[in-house]
């Protein structure tokens, strides 16, 4: 799909100085994230944008809760061309399935409506498990509350509305937005990854990846009243709906921008006017339609205070100071602000303390555990959350690696192309890695270290999200003892912990 260019702008143009777009992209990498893309526009035209090395433009980065906001434009289409409406009983949607299931109604469920389910006001005890079979999972699920009056997240139901979709139109979300949202707003969707839940063949949520910009688009397309080029791609009266606040929220528990409200998935900031699509640990969508100015965001925020300072961040370095008049050229802002993209990396790993250790090489068979070193998602008290949204057909268990020591970098290899190869030096490169469970999201860079006490730690950055495996290899009698740490992103537990065997 050939995609017609953003414009772009200086920040002088939309009233705001070079200089301060650049202190903005400074103060974004703070210490409790790893910034990996953002981007700004006004009246349509990006004005400032960076993305962090080894980090790039065109690469696809997990959205997490984000997704359910192109859910929610899915339904507002759908309501758009009368294929449903928001009042109607979540029951009377689903009514075969609760006869196939033999599901008896818990008390109250036969008022949810799909509007209830948008603005998370369903009213249940508790989360319904998002895992197997979600539908019966949520249509058994007690309530607590009367529907439509209390708020409480509720990832299962956003589930629901992707499955309302399909029951509607017979496609799944991906196909169904393909030619109603993707194609007209310039989201080619060859370069969109929606991820399916295993069991149930239907587009997962938080099964979504995207380029930074194609999240800024959606953005762009909010602001401009659900209106693209003169075409209405979703209805006006559904984006005034969703950028209010239709549920308020000040009991929720989330920081101070998660208790300004919520509409239909996406929430209130603590700025009057301004709404947010929301994904965990920062995948942030900034919406001002006031000032038609948009933001997006795609990091690794460190939970629960990380993804908070960004909001923070971006509030007092970019929209207090936007003004509203262009300002006066600015030839040294310009090169400041090129600059600090130019400059803006992560920081490389440590490199090796110690030379390459050559008994590592070998060929290995795993002997006890599971030898997994794939990207995850798992907040504290969960397993990895991921592996619902993984390809039946690649995920197969790694039962024999290789490890090649060369003077630059150590090579692990775990068989049909999946090679991973991890820098001595510390430094961060791009690679891509075939076959993974989540293929086609394979983008890396990994560095390998050994240390004093005889391990070999190879650290690898899933560069489709903030994600990061840590594989620790200990010498062992007949092999080696392995540790996989696979980071949370959360202060409380940051790492999910595996052990494992393997044996020459």
């Amino acid at each position: 799909m050939q995609t017609a260019p953003l414009p772009r702008c200086t920040p002088e143009e939309i009233g705001l100085s070079s200089r301060q777009a650049a202190a903005c992209i400074r103060a974004l990498a703070h210490d409790k994230t790893t910034m990996n893309g953002f981007m700004a526009a006004r009246h349509g035209k990006v004005f400032a944008e960076c993305w962090w090395a080894p980090y790039r433009t065109e690469m696809l980065h997990s959205n997490h809760s984000f997704g359910k906001s192109y859910t929610s434009t899915a339904i507002g289409i759908a309501v758009g061309e009368g294929l449903l409406s928001l009042e109607e009983k979540m029951v009377d949607i689903f009514a075969e399935e609760i006869r196939e299931r033999n599901i008896t109604l818990p008390a109250g469920m036969e008022k949810i409506t799909v509007r209830h389910v948008l603005t998370m006001t369903n009213g249940m005890a508790f989360h319904p498990d998002m895992r197997g079979d979600f539908i019966a999972n949520y249509f058994k699920t007690p309530l607590d509350r009367e529907p439509g009056t209390y708020f409480a997240y509720n990832s299962t139901g956003s589930c629901m509305l992707g499955a309302l979709i399909r029951k509607r139109t017979g496609k799944n979300l991906k196909e169904y937005l393909t030619p109603r949202l993707f194609e007209p707003i310039g989201i080619d969707p060859a370069a969109f990854e929606w991820r399916q839940f295993r069991q149930l063949d239907l587009d997962g949520e938080p099964g979504t990846f995207a380029t930074t910009e194609a999240n800024l688009r959606l953005a762009l397309l909010y602001v401009q009243g659900g209106r693209w080029k003169g075409r209405q791609i979703l209805p006006e009266s559904y984006v005034r709906d969703s950028l209010s606040v239709q549920i308020r929220n000040e009991y929720a528990p989330e920081q101070k921008d998660g208790r300004c409200g919520y509409g239909y998935q996406l929430w209130a900031c603590s700025i009057p006017g301004v709404y947010r699509f929301d994904g965990g640990q920062g995948q942030y969508g900034i919406l001002w339609p006031e000032k038609d100015l948009v933001v997006s965001i795609h990091e690794g925020a460190l939970v629960p205070y990380g993804p908070q300072k960004t909001l923070d961040i971006l509030y007092d370095t970019l929209l207090r100071p936007l003004g509203d008049a262009p300002l006066p050229e600015d030839l040294e802002g310009r090169a400041l602000l090129a600059k600090t993209r130019q400059e803006a990396a992560l920081p490389d790993d440590l490199p090796s303390p110690l030379p390459p250790e050559p008994a590592f090489a070998g060929r290995y068979t795993v002997s006890r555990g599971t030898f997994d070193p794939w990207f995850a998602v798992a907040p504290p008290g969960n397993e990895d959350l991921f592996v619902m949204f993984r390809t039946p057909a690649l995920d197969r268990p790694v039962t024999r690696f290789s490890l090649a020591v060369t003077p630059g970098a150590c090579i692990l290899d775990m068989g049909e192309g999946r090679v991973v190869n991890a820098a001595w030096d510390g430094k961060l490169t791009a690679r891509f890695l075939k076959n993974s469970p989540y293929d086609p999201l394979g983008d890396y860079a990994a560095t390998a270290r050994c240390s004093a006490d005889g391990t070999l730690d190879i650290r690898i950055h899933w560069l489709n999200g903030w994600f990061e495996t840590d594989l620790l290899f200990a010498p062992a009698a007949q092999g080696l003892h392995i540790t996989i740490r696979k980071l949370r992103l959360n202060e409380a537990d940051n790492y999910l912990t595996y052990q494992a065997e393997a044996i020459r």
